[in-house]
């Protein structure tokens, strides 16, 4: 299942690229975030096509380049597990909380997203609800893509989906956020586990 997680990863962690997001005033997502997070995995492997289930939270701090998933992991409504990802200006953390078992990972840059960032392309825009605009982006990374959808007013992630192949098998994230809220209420979520000094 730590593989799931590891998918999940990359929805929240963005490496530099060059292309130019959409053009207009200038917003970003707040520096300080939480927000709570629902989705699925789905992937093709050995002639069999998965699905999970995922609900969480996820947190970002960008001033201190920490960011943060817990999640819980339901495969055909059935609890299969949660897992904790955790990156640190020092490290990267994947736990099985349930286990215990960690691994380390080296960290990861984490930059702030904002509507000129050079690493986001502007693909479209849409109307929600008659009154407010969200505009979509992408962020191609390799063999991965992610396209974000995002309020345009306040830059707040409605949702992100990631396309890419690990270890040889597709596999296709779709999270939403919900009741993204500005600063940190549950510091919690950065905590490195005392099984993962390692």
């Amino acid at each position: 299942m730590s593989r799931y997680l590891s998918v999940l990863v990359i929805t929240l962690v963005v490496a530099v690229s060059t292309s130019p997001a959409h053009q207009g005033e200038r917003v970003c997502t707040p520096e300080q975030w939480e927000a709570v997070v629902v989705g699925k995995v789905a992937e093709q492997s050995q002639g069999k096509f998965y699905i999970v289930d995922v609900v969480g939270k996820a947190a970002a701090d960008y001033g201190r380049g920490v960011i943060g998933l817990s999640e819980s992991v339901f495969s055909q409504g059935q609890y299969v597990g949660s897992y904790l990802y955790l990156n640190t200006k020092s490290a990267s953390y994947l736990a099985d909380v349930v286990n215990k078992h960690c691994q380390k990972l080296p960290p990861v840059t984490v930059e702030q997203p904002c509507s000129d960032s050079s690493w986001l392309t502007y693909r479209t825009s849409w109307l929600v609800g008659g009154t407010q605009w969200s505009d979509t982006y992408q962020h191609n990374n390799g063999s991965s893509k992610t396209t974000f959808t995002i309020m345009r007013d306040n830059f707040a992630m409605i949702s992100e989906n990631v396309e890419h192949v690990i270890g040889g098998v597709p596999q296709l994230v779709t999270l939403q956020y919900g009741n993204m809220t500005k600063g940190i209420t549950d510091p919690s979520i950065f905590n490195i586990p005392s099984y993962c000094n390692i």
